[in-house]
């Protein structure tokens, strides 16, 4: 009962994180600054929040039965981190092949922010990554496998897994469904495999960390 009322907690509390900016906006008619400081502030706050509700008294769910060490987590999390990349470069590369379009408006958007405001980068190579990763691999993944106890663990893991990389996918809402796809279920594998979140965390906040760095690079 604790494990399905804490991820409840973090649900909702990642929706208010996300709609935050956008409603404070509506009222306030912020100026373009403002809205991407309060953005940082948020999702950096958001981050910590979420991750006080989801590692305090939080009960182990399926995923976290066998955890693996701290240097294991941390070696697994940078080998997750090559993988990622190798993956994203096949998957772009058999999407180019097949005519379709490679370019993210989602990532091109976020670096044209960067550019312009160096300190979004805390926002998307901290908040986000560490708030998507409790959400869609703790919770939606690994909580909500725990929490189907009426069917065999290996096959519920299956499921939650398809569940909550699908929903990442759809999250990013840039078109390229198969490689956010493929990158949310990568990730779910680190952390069933460590049994630690700490792993795939790494894995996605280097991979955040790659494609800023360049745009970091020049505006200093």
């Amino acid at each position: 009962m604790q494990l399905e009322k804490k991820s409840i907690y973090i649900l909702i509390t990642y929706i208010i994180v996300y709609l935050l900016p956008s409603f404070l906006n509506s009222f306030f008619k912020l100026s373009t600054t403002m809205i991407f400081n309060v953005q940082i502030i948020d999702y950096v706050l958001g981050a910590i929040i979420l991750s006080f509700l989801a590692f305090h008294n939080m009960p182990h769910n399926l995923p976290e039965q066998h955890q693996r060490s701290v240097w294991q987590t941390i070696l697994w999390g940078l080998l997750g981190f090559i993988v990622v990349i190798f993956l994203q470069s096949v998957i772009l590369r058999l999407i180019a092949q097949m005519g379709g379009q490679t370019a993210s408006q989602n990532t091109s958007s976020l670096l044209a922010i960067i550019k312009r405001y160096p300190l979004y980068t805390l926002a998307i190579v901290v908040g986000a990554p560490v708030m998507e990763e409790i959400v869609f691999r703790k919770v939606l993944f690994g909580n909500l496998a725990t929490a189907l106890h009426f069917m065999n663990p290996k096959v519920s893991q299956v499921v939650t897994a398809l569940i909550a990389s699908g929903l990442f996918a759809f999250a990013h809402a840039d078109g390229h469904l198969i490689l956010y796809g493929a990158i949310g279920l990568w990730f779910c594998w680190l952390y069933q495999h460590t049994g630690r979140i700490q792993t795939s965390m790494i894995a996605h906040i280097l991979m955040n960390t790659l494609v800023v760095l360049p745009i970091l690079m020049t505006t200093v």
